[in-house]
């Protein structure tokens, strides 16, 4: 058998490695010159002028427009990314049905398509997932070779770059390789993301965190999740294990009418222990009564509901003020079910947390709240597959570009 050279090897990964620094060099700025790019990367006009023929040739790289020029002479071509040349597909799974998003490369959504769950066996969720998928594509009439990837995200903890799903407590799984069965199934590239990572890189890439490098996302509802960018990117932790806030200790900041069950932060704010609470505090709260009669209950001025929503904002503002310690965001995007209970939680939360925050850490501080949907986490999703194709396109996908589909 013959062997390619190591040195034909090596120069081929360059090779690799330039093209896809070229891909995100032009996404990351818009619109650039050859010569812009060639500065930028450090590489020779001769290498930028053969990647981005081939790229032009493939159809992923397209000129765009005429740039104006800083000295006589010929005006430089403007290149772009065609965000058309493929589309990417992003899903959020929840216990009770997968959400799922078509974009195109720019994480633009295409079509929004929702797949009931019966359960949360592994089986279903990626019977549930091949259904989404081949709903979307056969909906947009994409062939399959114009799939980017997917990227599917769920609560718990997740190794992004094992493709594992370590623990899902809500799904009941346990070290599940989703992403290498989602592959094998759907036979495209698979990501699997906790779904706060993906509501968080949604967030910076077409949120509220696009004018913030370094922001947190927290979530409330069925649980308490928090998404850490830092630098605008999504810090994970060693194995995807960081931005567990619920799991961390917790005592409620107030005792007025919240009891003090529990010792970590999901245990006292969670939807789950608040109506744990509100069965013993609320009079007439029964036990078949749901979240959204605590929030009714609450808007109608029921006193004990008001006085344990209160008491579970400054919780919440209590750890608000450790996050602001401890990383000095700019910007907190707070999210999930829970905050339909906003406007009874936050007045607490902010006095909670400018009483905890150290050393004027809070000045400038923007605490928002984020109405996005599911269909939203899971655009998010898709945008990380968009992401990770643009950044490892090494060769484009289905080779020389041919018709799209619709041409």
């Amino acid at each position: 058998m013959r062997r390619t050279p190591a040195r034909a090897l090596a120069r081929e990964r360059i090779r690799s490695l330039n093209q896809s620094a070229v891909i995100n060099a032009i996404h990351r700025n818009g619109r650039i010159s050859r010569t812009d790019l060639a500065a930028e990367l450090n590489l020779s006009p001769a290498a930028i002028t053969s990647i981005t023929s081939d790229l032009i040739a493939a159809g992923l790289v397209v000129e765009v427009e005429v740039g104006e020029s800083s000295t006589v002479g010929r005006k430089p071509i403007l290149l772009g990314i065609d965000y058309d040349y493929a589309h990417a597909l992003g899903m959020k799974v929840m216990n009770h049905a997968v959400v799922a998003s078509l974009t195109n490369l720019n994480a633009e959504v295409k079509r929004v398509h929702t797949v009931p769950l019966p359960d949360t066996r592994v089986e279903t969720v990626v019977g549930a997932v091949r259904a989404a998928a081949a709903a979307l594509t056969r909906a947009e009439g994409l062939p399959e070779e114009r799939v980017a990837g997917l990227c599917v995200s769920l609560p718990g903890v997740v190794d992004l770059e094992a493709g594992e799903v370590r623990h899902s407590e809500l799904l009941g799984w346990h070290a599940v390789p989703l992403a290498r069965l989602l592959g094998a199934e759907l036979a495209m590239p698979a990501l699997v993301e906790n779904d706060v990572n993906a509501l968080a890189a949604a967030h910076a890439w077409f949120g509220h965190g696009r004018e913030h490098s370094s922001f947190l996302v927290v979530t409330l509802g069925r649980g308490v999740g928090l998404g850490i960018v830092i630098g605008g990117s999504v810090y994970r932790g060693p194995r995807g294990g960081a931005g567990e806030l619920g799991h961390t200790r917790a005592k409620p900041a107030r005792t007025r009418v919240m009891r003090p069950e529990g010792t970590t932060l999901e245990e006292l704010v969670c939807d789950a222990a608040l109506l744990r609470q509100a069965r013993a505090a609320v009079p007439g709260f029964a036990e078949d009564m749901g979240p959204d009669d605590l929030t009714r209950l609450a808007a109608a001025g029921d006193e004990a509901a008001l006085g344990l929503l209160a008491d579970a904002g400054a919780c919440l503002g209590a750890a608000l003020a450790d996050l602001v310690n401890l990383f000095a965001p700019t910007l907190i995007v707070l999210g999930g079910e829970g905050m339909r209970n906003a406007p009874y939680l936050l007045p607490s939360a902010e006095e909670e947390l400018h009483r905890h925050v150290f050393g004027g850490l809070a000045e400038g501080l923007e605490l928002v709240i984020d109405n996005w949907g599911d269909d939203a986490w899971a655009r998010g999703a898709a945008g990380l597959a968009a992401a990770r194709f643009l950044a490892e396109a090494a060769v484009p996908i289905g080779g020389a570009r041919g018709q799209r589909a619709g041409d």
